[in-house]
């Protein structure tokens, strides 16, 4: 299955011409040394293909250009960050041996808003989406390079303080470019680079004090976390974390709006409805060669290649409003790297191991999530936080046995067991269908992987 090879759409007579072309299926399973560049990439110009597919769609975008429809902006926006120093990397064991404390983020927005007679513009009146173009800079700036970010952004308004001032929010996700890493061989100079990969995904959310200056300008800052991550398509992967100050100055190209707008949810009736969401993706693993040989260094090696995960999940939602909905969903996880440690082969050396495979059962998760959506126009997010129900403990490979350490003899923490925490962004395609770009976090820490796939939603 191919998607295909052009999507051409007009807004407002800009022609937004997206040239994507890529075999899904394939990319999972035909893994090679640039596929973790290729995930992130991928998923961000899917989604962005996707969104624009939509709003060409929708009946709103047919009054663009006669200025009845979508009105437009820009926006630029600089912010000062301090990096959270969260692994030794960050605090100064790298190649230059210089800490990154802090940073600098400048950027260029487009977004629009629906008419506020459309179906959209009634249900979610405030709501602004768009495409976005950043780049950051780093205190000790050759470290971890400059990298420029490309992703898509939603905001809407929290609350109203007066007719000028309000508390928005903002989200913004994509890929971010232009990492400084290394592609030596060598785990410890790569380790040195703190960075697997030169593309990473970019999550970042903003709360901001909004004032409306004119019809056409409005001035916004508040706080900002960003995140960065490969998703554990390459190693290492420790993450980078930054807080800091959003500063921003927005203008209306065109299509002034009310300052007071009201959302009208006569028409909407609360209610059941049912996702069911297929993905894949790939990730890479570590192992600790403890658990089958005694092992005196530091930390889990790298497990060579790229192990394929997967995953199938049914979400029921009940709906509060068009907004707002909250239920619980069965997830079932193979992850084909799973429980690797207990079946190291200790006449192998630990820089090329060797593995007895695992049982099908050790690949196997099942568990159960409590979730929250948050709706807006194309695009919902879900966040959910579980736990594992079905997750058997490996054993030991019993090769080799040591009278003097019994504690390798039991059986080891599953790699699969515990809590999980997944953010998902679904990208509407057609009715029920949409577009999942996620990621999964293990125990609220540790990085788990990219979530790429399909789902269908009923009700």
């Amino acid at each position: 299955m191919r998607i295909p090879r052009s999507l051409t759409k007009y807004i407002c007579g800009y022609r937004l011409i997206f040239r994507l072309t890529t075999q899904f299926p394939a990319m999972i399973f035909r893994l090679n040394r640039y596929i973790n560049v290729r995930a992130v990439a991928i998923a961000v110009m899917m989604m962005m293909t996707a969104a624009l597919h939509v709003v060409a769609q929708s009946p709103a975008a047919g009054d663009t250009c006669r200025r009845n429809g979508v009105s437009s902006e820009l926006s630029i926006a600089a912010t000062p960050s301090l990096v959270l120093r969260s692994n030794p990397f960050l605090r100064g064991h790298n190649q230059l041996g210089k800490p990154v404390s802090a940073s600098f983020s400048g950027r260029l927005q487009y977004a629009m808003r629906f008419a506020p007679d459309s179906e959209y513009g009634r249900l979610y009146p405030y709501a602004w989406q768009g495409i976005g173009l950043g780049v950051t800079s780093f205190s000790a700036s050759g470290v971890l390079g400059s990298p420029v970010a490309l992703y898509v952004l939603q905001g809407s308004r929290i609350a109203s303080v007066t007719q000028r001032l309000a508390v928005d929010y903002e989200w913004n996700f994509g890929a971010s470019f232009g990492w400084k890493h290394s592609s030596s061989t060598d785990a410890a100079d790569r380790l040195l680079y703190g960075v697997g990969s030169s593309v990473n995904a970019y999550i970042g959310l903003a709360f901001m004090l909004s004032y409306e200056a004119t019809p056409r300008l409005t001035l916004r800052f508040g706080p900002e976390i960003a995140h960065y991550s490969n998703g554990n398509t390459s190693l290492p992967n420790p993450g980078v974390n930054r807080v800091g100050l959003r500063l921003s100055a927005t203008y209306r190209l065109h299509g002034i709006r009310p300052r007071s707008l009201s959302a009208d949810w006569s028409g909407f009736r609360p209610g059941m409805s049912y996702d069911i969401t297929l993905w894949g993706a790939w990730r890479k693993w570590g192992y600790s060669p403890s658990v089958n040989e005694p092992y005196t260094g530091s930390g889990a090696l790298e497990v060579p290649g790229r192990w394929l995960v997967g995953g199938l999940s049914f979400n029921p939602l009940y709906r509060f409003n068009p907004v707002v909905a909250a239920g619980a969903a069965v997830d079932l996880l193979y992850d084909d790297g799973a429980n690797l440690s207990a079946h190291f082969e200790p006449s192998s050396p630990f820089e090329s191991p060797r593995f007895y495979r695992q049982p099908l059962s050790e690949r196997i998760m099942g568990g159960v999530s409590l979730r929250v959506e948050i709706s807006m126009p194309i695009f919902s997010v879900n966040i959910g936080i579980g736990h594992s129900v079905y997750a058997p403990t490996p054993r030991r490979h019993d090769t080799v046995y040591y009278p003097s350490d019994d504690d390798r003899l039991s059986a080891v923490k599953s790699d699969l067991r515990g809590f999980y925490q997944m953010f998902n962004l679904k990208t509407r395609l057609y009715h029920g269908l949409y577009l999942n770009t996620g990621y999964r976090l293990v125990d609220f820490s540790k990085s788990g992987n990219l979530m790429l796939g399909l789902g269908y939603t009923w009700r």
